[in-house]
């Protein structure tokens, strides 16, 4: 958890998008921050290295064999007024000193008082209003970026003898800039109570920003203003006694800055917008504390007063800068790039991303769990230079529009030539001849007394059978019994759909059909259909006895995420990452109905009396849908992030929804109104589902639990702890009895539902898992993952 002021400032003014909030606007003994700034972040505050826009002529030093970047006239665009009076996160309420909610403070000399309930909390007051410039997409920049990257890391590193990780040099295309300012950050330790500011602001021409703080034990608050140009009051650790008493008062504290002023001048920058690179093979050297010898931390000298922590006793001190790694969400995009394979099974040498670009993937709002979001969304990736690739951003906005996409193809082209075996295996190379299957049995009890006791894993008297199988080459995405527990199908990343015999895991058939990684996969109810999706926007229905083909779903131009039949199997729904639903006749592949969401949409079940459809997605909404009719029945808005996860209870007259806020609410069918609201994680929710008898609601969250809460009551029932690994993935059995879970230690959990107690941990994964299925008698339990293996696990009976 982030604990440093400047890293809970710039994370909750993130999802504002304005930029990355500087915790330090002021600016240094270079001057103001300029779009085409090559430096770096630290401690809150932005350092300058050169102005790669600017004449070798007109810096101090450069690198070697500089070459300056032109920009076009026309990309430069500025907007007046982005920030009127103040910005605070979603967490901290404003109101004016007279108590009105909401308040801007527009005034001369009006006042606010800010609240902030949460864990965390951020805000910031201006004056005059901020005007942003930016620079908006241009082709040629990635191209600049690769070329003169190296160049960059050996001048910060060996002529100005910084401690520097290469990917931490950012190219700066966007500012926001005010004159006079004041800002703040909250941080919480206890829940209940608040923290709050009450700032006001006098004309310019006064120059007096004064800030109250009311507080309790166990919180903290620390904010700034801008340095006084004149005179500054001391740090701290030179104030006297009773000054230092003053600003420390638990109850309340003060700071008076006055300044003379000649008029406004935008030139102290609140917000940056920034491309950053990072290349496979670099060696990430850590951060020191040090800024380098060409720059003057903000904090220290003579020209600004560092971030105070305004304590609640003795035992609560001033925080002290560079003890924690700056949050920079920028890196979660240059990982995710570097990690993704591309069909061909090789990977870019490089990334380059930009902060924008999470504000166009998630245009919605910034999830709290970035990676997370990221793994569980699967943007594409395109190459935006030679080895240099980025988010595919045009799938969800117009960021790359201006990027040439010929070359495209003659870049993949060469990373084939560098790894020509690589891609699917071809029909003979994936037969009979790669096929594992190993069978290991696990009969002591005894194993879970073992086992930490914190997550409950005691003894419940079950055992368990295995069998490992692995007909598919790369990673097993998704999982589906048959109804009638016959046959288990898997599909996987070397796009083949694979047929087992439910009992003993034996291969049957091999469906080959798909051109791109499945992504998921359903039976019909009688067993005799199976629907597949795929990310390419595929989606197709086989005739499982006949192994063909039988429809071919066309119309989604992304990832399918999902496809459902219907009960009476007459339809099929498909959910896809193009932001639309679509409900197709199962026999004949007709499009009968198509919901434009315009947001990825995630996951859309039918009700179990064939009713109603269910979406849910990035809009922050889940949607009720008429499946006869093809009629928006009811948006479900109560939630502040992404909706991951929904279901329906088994008389169709309730619905669950998961969210990126950590909550999870049931909501009335009929009415569309909350009927419980949940709030049991502290992060986001990945799964939810209703027990088969409706009594009962599982929530899982990254917060490594999993909860098991009374349906109508809301009581918490059972915390089920995967001590210390993230939930993937969580189920009931058709029978209620037991709970399971697929975690990022690569072990299945299973749980009682009744007592609490665990079985043994499923154990033999090498790889995260994908998907967790019971069959439908409830003994069985099929697990797919990115290991490559599917395994089967027969439960032996208990005595719970």
């Amino acid at each position: 958890m982030h604990t440093a002021a400047y890293n809970i400032y710039a994370r909750e003014l993130l999802p504002r998008k304005h930029g990355y909030a500087l915790w330090h606007p002021e600016h240094t003994k270079f001057g103001e921050v300029q779009i085409g700034d090559v430096g770096y972040l630290h401690d809150g505050a932005f350092y300058r290295m050169f102005n790669a826009t600017q004449s070798e002529k007109q810096q101090r030093r450069v690198p070697d064999d500089y070459q300056p970047f032109v920009i076009n006239d026309r990309l430069l665009h500025k907007t007046k007024d982005v920030i009127k009076a103040s910005l605070a996160s979603k967490s901290v309420t404003s109101y004016d000193i007279s108590g009105s909610a909401g308040t801007s403070l527009q005034a001369v000399g009006a006042g606010l008082k800010f609240t902030c309930e949460r864990e965390h909390g951020a805000f910031v007051i201006v004056k005059p209003s901020a005007d942003r410039w930016q620079m908006h997409p241009n082709k040629t920049l990635a191209h600049y970026f690769r070329t003169r990257f190296d160049s960059w890391r050996h001048f910060a590193q060996d002529q100005l003898d910084l401690d520097i990780s290469p990917h931490n040099i950012m190219f700066v295309y966007g500012t926001v800039k005010t004159d006079d300012w004041g800002l703040g950050a909250f941080l919480r330790y206890e829940s209940g109570g608040a923290i709050n500011f009450e700032a006001s602001v006098g004309p310019i021409a006064q120059g007096t920003f004064n800030v109250t703080v009311t507080q309790k034990h166990g919180e903290i608050a620390e904010y700034r203003s801008k340095p006084a140009e004149a005179s500054l009051s001391p740090p701290l650790s030179a104030m006297s006694d009773e000054t230092a008493d003053t600003l420390t008062d638990p109850s309340s504290s003060s700071l008076s800055l006055k300044r003379t002023q000649t008029g406004p001048r935008k030139d102290q920058c609140l917000f940056i917008h920034y491309y950053k690179m990072k290349k496979r093979l670099f060696f990430n050297r850590v951060i020191k504390g040090a800024a380098g010898p060409d720059e003057l931390d903000p904090g220290s000298g003579s020209d600004g007063e560092d971030g105070m922590s305004v304590g609640s006793g003795s035992d609560d001190v001033m925080r002290e800068y560079g003890t924690e790694k700056m949050f920079d969400p920028v890196d979660y995009i240059l990982d995710y790039i570097l990690d993704y394979v591309l069909e061909d099974g090789t990977q870019a040498d490089a990334a380059i991303a930009g902060i924008d670009h999470l504000y166009t993937l998630f245009d919605e709002g910034i999830p709290e769990d970035i990676p997370a979001a990221l793994q569980k969304l699967q943007p594409p990736i395109l190459f935006v230079d030679d080895g240099v690739a980025a988010l595919a951003c045009a799938e969800w906005g117009e960021e790359f529009d201006e990027i040439e996409q010929p070359d495209y193809s003659e870049v993949i082209a060469r990373e084939k030539q560098k790894a020509p075996d690589a891609g699917p295996p071809s029909p003979t190379e994936a037969g009979d001849g790669n096929r594992r299957m190993d069978v290991d049995r696990s009969i002591s009890p005894g194993d879970a007394n073992e086992s930490p006791s914190k997550d409950s894993r005691s003894g419940t008297g079950h055992a368990y059978e295995t069998v490992m199988v692995q007909d598919h080459t790369g990673g097993v995405a998704c999982a589906a019994w048959s109804p009638d527990g016959r046959y288990i199908a898997t599909g996987a990343e070397d796009y083949t759909v694979v047929l087992r015999d439910g009992t003993s895991g034996a291969f049957m058939h091999k469906f080959e059909g798909h051109d791109d990684t499945l992504w998921t996969i359903a039976f019909s109810p009688d067993g005799r259909r199976l629907g597949t999706g795929a990310h390419n926007g595929t989606a197709l229905i086989w005739d499982v006895d006949a192994r063909s083909v039988l429809v071919r779903l066309e119309g989604h131009q992304k990832t399918v995420n999902s496809i459902q039949f219907s009960p009476d199997g007459t339809k099929v729904a498909t959910a896809s990452v193009d932001g639309s639903v679509r409900i197709w006749d199962s026999t004949t592949g007709a499009q009968l109905h198509m919901f434009a969401e315009e947001k990825v949409v995630i996951n859309a079940p039918f009700s179990p009396d064939g009713k109603w459809l269910a979406t849910c997605g990035s809009n922050y909404e889940a949607k009720i849908w008429n499946v006869e009719t093809g009629e928006l029945y009811h948006t479900l808005k109560h939630h502040e992030g992404i909706v991951w996860a929904v279901d329906f209870d088994p008389e169709s007259r309730r619905i669950i929804t998961g969210s990126d806020d950590a909550s999870s609410i049931i909501w009335s069918v009929e009415s569309g109104e909350p009927l419980v609201i949940l709030r049991e994680h502290p992060s986001p929710v990945w799964s939810v589902a209703f027990s088969p008898d409706g009594k009962q609601v599982l929530s899982a969250s990254n917060d490594m639990t999993i909860k098991l809460c009374n349906s109508f009551t809301g009581e918490l029932l059972h915390t089920f702890n995967r001590n210390d690994a993230l939930v993937n993935s969580a189920v009931f059995s058709p029978d209620g009895e037991l709970l399971a879970s697929g975690g990022g230690d690569n072990e299945v959990l299973v749980w009682s539902t009744r007592t609490g107690k665990a079985l043994p941990p499923m154990q033999g994964h090498e790889d995260k898992i994908n998907m967790l299925r019971f069959s439908p008698d409830s003994d069985r339990l099929v697990t797919a993952s990115d290991d490559g293996t599917v395994r089967l696990w027969t439960l032996l009976g208990g005595d719970d």
